[in-house]
């Protein structure tokens, strides 16, 4: 069984970009290791749930599901999901058990609106999206993340940097780490 490394936090904080550097750095050590991003899955396995307390649930207990099943085969697997919720990390945790590892991709709001990759911020504003701004984001709880990573105001091979070495001693690499 490996690990399952699942990176949360608000909609702009760097998750995705984040994810897919630290999939390059472990494939570049001749690791398996699969990507499941919230993005894709919203368009694929979850593509017939809506944004409800129930449906944003069931999204995050599908890809807890599928990130298992992967770990179980011996695949090292990464996650990149807003998880705002603790209701949804509890969940989470209950599937993955002590395979999981938790980073957290702290941004503050303020950034997240000033980078806005998708324009979600932009057309919430707008009215264009009901529930967006409905549901906060809450902060983890103290000792809840595995590592913590700061994303303002560093580039993203700095913060990867730094994500690597919080992780470093906790992940089963062949080489050694």
């Amino acid at each position: 069984m490996s690990e399952v490394i699942w990176l949360f936090g608000r909609c702009g904080a760097g998750k995705t970009t984040l994810a897919r550097l630290l999939v390059e750095a472990l494939e570049r050590r001749n690791r398996s290791v699969f990507l499941l991003d919230g993005d894709q899955v919203r368009t694929g396995l979850s593509r017939d749930l809506g944004f409800s307390a129930g449906g944003r649930e069931e999204n995050h207990r599908r890809i807890a599901e599928v990130a298992l099943l992967a770990a179980g085969q011996g695949i090292l697997t990464v996650v990149a999901t807003m998880a705002p919720e603790e209701r949804q990390r509890d969940l989470v945790r209950r599937v993955v058990g002590d395979r999981l590892l938790w980073v957290y991709v702290d941004t503050p709001i303020e950034e997240c609106i000033r980078r806005d990759p998708k324009g979600l911020y932009r057309r919430a504003a707008a009215g264009e999206l009901g529930g967006l701004m409905e549901y906060p984001f809450e902060e983890p709880r103290s000792g809840e993340a595995t590592v913590t990573v700061s994303t303002s105001g560093h580039t993203p091979e700095v913060c990867l940097g730094r994500l690597w070495a919080g992780l470093k001693g906790r992940l089963s690499l062949e080489d050694g780490g």
